[in-house]
């Protein structure tokens, strides 16, 4: 904490900025408003989104609680609507009563399709919906980088890139997509903030892209998913374009951009 008698820093204005917060609770909702919003949980909830989208689901719902999603589900059944699917986790994996988990791989094309998703995950859901003052909101990871760096390109707004560790704690899974996206940012004109924690996730993207699985795999979130035998799902969470798509947070949900 710096001392309360400090002097304000009068620092030169920063043109089309990347900010970059290592975990969201580092940052209030206020902070986020009028900006772009990209919402990194590479292991694994950004990925399980973008998967479901992809392969046919029609929205996301992402909600707090397990709570919420079951009561959204009970609310359907009375209004005589079909029933989401429910999905997300808890400690990493399936929440008794649930449909799905958080693996992106159970989101098949013949499991999503034509569905509605109602998620709620440990730390991803929960940052979407902090991002909500924002003014666009982008679910992101590597697995559609470069559609996200796409939609980033021409945004006169500034851009924060918000990791949203595991628990309490930094994750350089999340801090890894987020210095890759830094990176072809800054090739594309943008600036970095004073602050140096967009420069710190760049730094380890250069010292950690050589090979990307191993740095995955010790990641924070990495060493949880493999005690719990989920190392396919690390692999699958590293694969760069693998889902080349861009999907959008809007209106309490989350669906696929027409842009």
């Amino acid at each position: 904490m710096p001392a309360p008698d400090l002097t304000p820093l009068s620092l030169p204005p920063v043109e089309r900025p990347i900010h970059v917060h290592l975990h969201a609770r580092f940052v209030s909702p206020e902070t986020l408003a009028g900006s772009v919003v990209v919402v990194i949980d590479n292991l694994r909830a950004s990925v399980t989104m973008t998967a479901a989208l992809a392969r046919g689901a029609t929205l996301v719902l992402p909600t707090l609680t397990v709570e919420d999603a079951i009561q959204h589900r009970d609310r359907a059944s009375a209004e005589g609507k079909p029933l989401p699917l429910l999905g997300g986790e808890r400690g990493g994996v399936l929440i008794p009563g649930f449909d799905l988990d958080n693996s992106p791989r159970a989101y098949t094309k013949e499991r999503v399709e034509g569905r509605e998703v109602v998620f709620t995950t440990a730390n991803g859901t929960a940052a979407l919906l902090q991002s909500r003052l924002a003014a666009r909101v982008i679910v992101g990871s590597f697995v559609n980088l470069s559609r996200v760096v796409l939609a980033l390109h021409d945004d006169p707004r500034p851009v924060h890139l918000l990791c949203c560790g595991s628990r309490d704690d930094v994750g350089l899974d999340d801090i890894l997509p987020a210095g890759a996206m830094v990176e072809r940012l800054i090739s594309l004109g943008r600036s970095l903030t004073h602050d140096d924690s967009a420069r710190l996730a760049l730094l380890a993207w250069h010292a950690c892209k050589g090979d990307l699985d191993a740095a995955m795999e010790s990641s924070r979130g990495g060493r949880g998913l493999a005690r719990l035998g989920l190392a396919d799902d690390i692999r699958a969470c590293s694969a760069i374009d693998s889902l080349p798509v861009l999907p959008v947070y809007a209106g309490g949900v989350v669906r696929l951009a027409n842009d």
